[in-house]
């Protein structure tokens, strides 16, 4: 299936590449001539790759051509961004020197010897463009129109259609959730039973993939009977990884338990009797996979010793048979979870589709009858293929019907993979199999999102496409996913706005295989992938040994690197990556290498590990970076003197950074979008450092405003619990605005702050 990704992947580097070279012709005059010809050579090939991708399925050559072309694309990209990193590297030191009035310029690189190795560059690139360019005149390949990608045709937010309601009440269809009412009323009260004489009782839930076991077992968790017969209750996804110390871990985070940081399984369990000791509790273990008893008695014996009280249950969501049968306990049968009715299907996929509309005409009405036939049952292909006809026509309504009769077995796995198909961008595709990066039930936090995406290349402003930026480019993504129910689970915050969602585990299926190409993610459980393609982007996640850097060359072009595991970082490593995404959450970090600094091409850093200390000065050049988060730093004291050159920076965040004791100068940084500030007990006074303005020479008469946070649009102050006082911004001899164009402002728990500038009133 990893043949499904090839095209929207070289089509989203051509984008990319005609969108940086475009945007450097004169700028640098001496690659004017090269840049031209370079942005005409793949605009030239951009049109041909509509015919590539549908002919690549049956003709091996054109495939092998896509591949030669993806990575000419991506070496383009890269060399692009070098000559934008060098032009953004040469202004900020300008500035800098005139913020200190030196008159004179001096500059570590050798502007001549930079231009001459880019030409060189550039002109093996285009030399390899037209080879390929020829190669494509050879094959026949016919070039189309309209098959351009989402910055060219995207539609305007909001645009048409309607967004379906996803705040949960009385009243509300659960779209995923038809048919299956007295399935919760039968198992809410076999859980509930008087006299149950056991400590622990095992209830496996058992069904085919997709069939709605989560969606029934969290109705069963939610049920107010079951929230009254329960003292305790702990969700855990288990999936493929059946490891006791996890689980445990996973159970102590599902209590809200506060954890102190690497412990053994033994140190777990003696949490977990501090938190259950006589209480009577229900597990859910969702989406279990493993089959070997051992594990499982090993893990229950360890768990009975939680908690004497009787009558405790745990509830399995399993598509195994033989698990069932190893888990079962106290039950005279497992809960054999059956499909539903076409009509159900039917109203699942009517109620995507339509919303609270009716369907327009009774032949339309038979198609999408037809249609739910052909869920075999299944809540989750009802809802997906209801997405895919959200606001379409009759004419799309019989195109999918007779692309279904056309299929051979209509599973499951077909369905899903239809609808990728059916996506309207082919970036679009890429932001979802982008998430094959992340484990099965993990919940994915929007905005955080939107950022990888962003860094990774794949979305891009552009006048043409109604002023969108790239943030609202990834939200109308976000919400085309969300609303083709491929991101499910959704959560929303006090105002509405959706904040987090996952992904169903055979989405993840269906994604992991679509990207087992480009992504490896390394387990405890797992073993290392040896296959032959370049992977592009990589988690570890191993935490019971250290484990060393692939060196191979297959990792050379890593853009995304998840450091999950408890491990240093060193400088040789750092810079054998071609990194636009650091994430170092849960590594065992103390001071970043001075090295990350190399790291030009990186848009996104989250350096969230409490034993960070230190941040090297050479992390303020990176100055194409667009995301910083900063969370449980608690040893960190201060930012780096020259955090303004950050000129790229949009996302800030820091959180229970608790010893931090003076916010870095933030004014003028003119790309500033958003600024997260949380927990931050060090921080007893706002005032002149944070805004900047003792670094600006106005001069005496000048008539223009001076903007501070000229772009900010979202800033919130939370939980900040020493802060007393938040002062004005002033400035001598000229108008001065600050904030100009904010949103939205939120200030929470800062009992001690008694000061707020006015603009804040």
């Amino acid at each position: 299936m990893a043949d499904a990704l090839l095209g929207p992947v070289v089509e989203v580097l051509v984008e990319k590449a005609i969108h940086l070279a475009s945007e450097q012709i004169g700028r640098f005059v001496a690659f004017k001539k090269d840049l031209e010809k370079l942005r005409d050579t793949l605009t030239l090939i951009q049109a041909l790759l509509h015919d590539a991708e549908e002919r690549q399925v049956t003709q091996q050559f054109v495939k092998l051509w896509l591949e030669k072309l993806e990575r000419v694309a991506f070496d383009a990209g890269n060399l692009l961004d070098d000559i934008n990193y060098e032009m953004i590297r040469r202004k900020v030191e300008i500035q800098n020197q005139m913020k200190r009035k030196v008159c004179f310029f001096f500059s570590l690189s050798n502007p001549i010897a930079f231009r001459c190795k880019m030409a060189c560059k550039i002109q093996k690139i285009n030399m390899d463009l037209k080879r390929i360019n020829e190669e494509a005149r050879n094959f026949g390949l016919q070039p189309q129109t309209g098959a351009t990608d989402a910055p060219r045709v995207l539609p305007p937010p909001n645009v048409g259609g309607f967004i379906k309601n996803r705040e949960s009440d009385s009243v509300a269809v659960d779209t995923g959730f038809v048919g299956r009412e007295n399935d919760v009323s039968a198992i809410v009260k076999m859980l509930t039973a008087p006299n149950n004489n056991d400590t622990i009782s095992v209830l496996p839930i058992v069904g085919m993939g997709g069939i709605g076991k989560t969606t029934l077992a969290r109705n069963v968790f939610n049920d107010p009977k079951i929230k009254e017969h329960f003292e305790k209750s702990m969700w855990v996804c288990v999936s493929d990884d059946f490891n006791a110390n996890r689980l445990f871990r996973l159970m102590l985070e599902s209590l809200e338990a506060p954890m102190t940081g690497v412990e053994g399984k033994d140190a777990k369990v003696k949490r977990l009797k501090g938190s259950l000791d006589g209480k009577r509790y229900l597990l859910v273990l969702d989406d279990v996979w493993s089959k070997d008893s051992v594990l499982w008695n090993d893990f229950l014996e360890s768990l009975r010793g939680t908690s004497p009280a009787m009558g405790s249950w745990i509830l399995v969501t399993t598509r195994e048979r033989e698990v069932a049968t190893i888990t079962r306990i106290s039950s005279p049968q497992d809960y054999s979870l059956e499909q539903l009715s076409d009509d159900h299907c039917w109203l699942i996929l009517k109620e995507n589709a339509l919303g609270a509309r009716k369907v327009p005409t009774r032949p339309q009405e038979d198609i999408g009858l037809k249609i739910a036939e052909k869920c075999r049952g299944l809540p989750l292909a009802a809802s997906v293929l209801g997405g895919m006809l959200r606001n379409k026509e009759i004419g799309e309504w019989q195109k999918l019907e007779s692309g279904l009769q056309r299929g051979e077995n209509n599973g499951i796995d077909e369905i899903l993979k239809l609808s990728f198909d059916h996506l309207p961008y082919p970036s679009l595709k890429k932001c979802l199999a982008y998430c094959s990066i992340f484990p099965k039930d993990f919940e994915m936090e929007r905005n955080q999102l939107i950022q990888l995406w962003a860094a990774e290349g794949f979305l891009y402003s552009n006048p043409r496409n109604n002023n969108m930026c790239m943030e609202e480019v990834g939200n109308m993504y976000f919400t085309i996913l969300l609303d083709s129910n491929l991101f499910q689970d959704a959560e929303e915050d006090e105002h509405g706005n959706v904040v987090n969602c996952k992904i169903h585990d055979l989405v993840h299926d269906m994604v992991q295989s679509i990207s087992s190409s480009k992504t490896l993610r390394l387990t405890e459980s797992g073993s290392d992938d040896q296959g032959t393609f370049p992977i592009q982007y990589l988690a570890l996640e191993r935490s019971e040994k250290e484990m060393p850097f692939p060196p191979s060359e297959r990792f050379k072009c890593i853009t995304t690197l998840f450091l999950l595991e408890d491990r240093s970082l060193n400088d040789r490593e750092i810079s054998f990556f071609m990194l636009r995404v650091l994430s170092l959450r849960s590594s065992s970090v103390e001071e970043l290498p001075k090295s990350i600094g190399k790291l030009t091409h990186l848009r996104y850093l989250d350096l969230s590990r409490p034993s960070i200390k230190i941040m090297p000065d050479s992390l303020c050049r990176l100055y194409h970076l667009q995301t910083l988060r900063v969370e449980g730093c608690k040893s960190l004291t201060k930012f780096p003197e020259n955090f303004t050159n950050l000129v790229n920076l949009r996302h800030f965040e820091v959180r229970n950074c608790t010893n931090c004791k003076e916010l870095p100068t933030l004014g003028h940084m003119s790309s500033l979008r958003s600024l997260h500030l949380e927990s931050l007990d060090g921080i007893t006074s706002i005032g002149p450092s944070f805004y900047g303005e003792s670094t600006i020479h106005s001069g005496s008469g000048s008539q223009s405003p001076l903007n501070l946070f000229p772009a900010l649009e979202h800033f919130s102050l939370r939980d900040t619990l020493n802060l007393t006082e938040w002062t004005e911004a002033e400035v001598d001899d000229r108008e001065l605005m600050v904030f100009p164009v904010l949103e939205t402002i939120e200030i929470e728990d800062c009992p001690k702050l008694a000061t707020f500038p006015t603009f804040c009133m």
